[in-house]
């Protein structure tokens, strides 16, 4: 169908330049985003001509499904500006079928896809990240190993049960891995987070979505709490740099999540063919 192929053309490229723009400069343009929006609901108000009202429709409810959600992860601090935009973006563009059907689900199986590569991908960028800044990383990670010696012999008891457990049930064996795994994997994450991901900025280099990881405080008060940053906080901030009160603000540098968008996207529009062929090709 030429509507599905020219939606999915133009959300390829355009999460493609928000993903480079993210991991570059770690922010989404507007433009990008609005844009898709508009153009996701105007090729479905285009095509509702030759196809239909109901694929307008669809759009439209995706898309405010999503600003619901967007809006309550940017303002409880979970994301920010440019990857909330783009859910609203996302919702116009898979949309939410009506009648209800199972496709009318392919948003939700979007969102979910979102949070596994996302998390995927985050511990992915974590490594490199780490590896990348080992000098600064190792040193403050054996310093958290040597703070948990307790933990690590009460996981190892836990471990050796489970070996144990393994001569009366073989279905236990992934298990054998998984409390000292999980618990070395939070403590990466957590010193990689802590000695990586910190740096002081200057006002004039900051922008709408930033998260500022500690309070800004001017006269002995507290200006702005850490939280993620508005238009309005930006304006707070540069009054504060004009009268020389404020010059630099810690932020919290984060992971360029866009990137995990595209991957989402891809492996609902293409996935689900893709593993119904392996399928085929094993088992008939």
């Amino acid at each position: 169908m030429v509507f599905d192929v020219l939606l999915i053309s133009v959300t390829i490229i355009a999460l493609s330049i928000a993903s480079f723009s993210d991991i570059k400069r770690r922010e989404v343009p507007d433009w990008l985003s609005y844009g898709l929006i508009f153009v996701a609901l105007g090729l479905r108000t285009i095509f509702s001509f030759q196809l239909g009202w109901t694929i307008l429709l669809n759009g439209i409810i995706g898309f405010i499904f999503c600003l619901g959600f967007a809006y309550l992860f940017y303002y409880t601090g979970q994301w920010g500006g440019g990857d909330s935009k783009l859910l609203m973006a996302m919702g116009a563009i898979i949309g939410i079928s009506y009648p209800f059907q199972s496709s009318s689900l392919n948003l939700l199986w979007f969102f979910l896809a979102l949070l596994f590569l996302g998390a995927i991908y985050g511990v992915v960028w974590m490594f490199f990240t780490a590896l990348k800044r080992r000098k600064i990383f190792w040193p403050q990670f054996v310093k958290a190993l040597r703070n948990y010696n307790k933990m690590h012999l009460l996981l190892g008891i836990i471990t050796i049960i489970f070996i144990a457990a393994t001569f009366w049930k073989s279905f236990l064996w992934p298990l054998i891995a998984f409390p000292l795994g999980l618990f070395y994997l939070f403590l990466f994450v957590a010193v990689v987070e802590e000695s990586c991901f910190f740096k002081m900025v200057s006002v004039t280099d900051l922008t709408e979505g930033d998260w500022l990881a500690r309070s800004v405080v001017a006269d002995k008060k507290i200006v702005l709490k850490k939280k993620t940053l508005t238009e309005s906080d930006l304006e707070v901030l540069e009054n504060l740099r004009k009268t020389g009160k404020v010059r630099k603000v810690l932020l919290k540098e984060g992971i360029p999540f866009i990137p995990s968008f595209l991957l989402a996207y891809l492996l609902l529009t293409f996935g689900k063919p893709l593993i119904m062929f392996v399928l085929e090709k094993s088992f008939f």
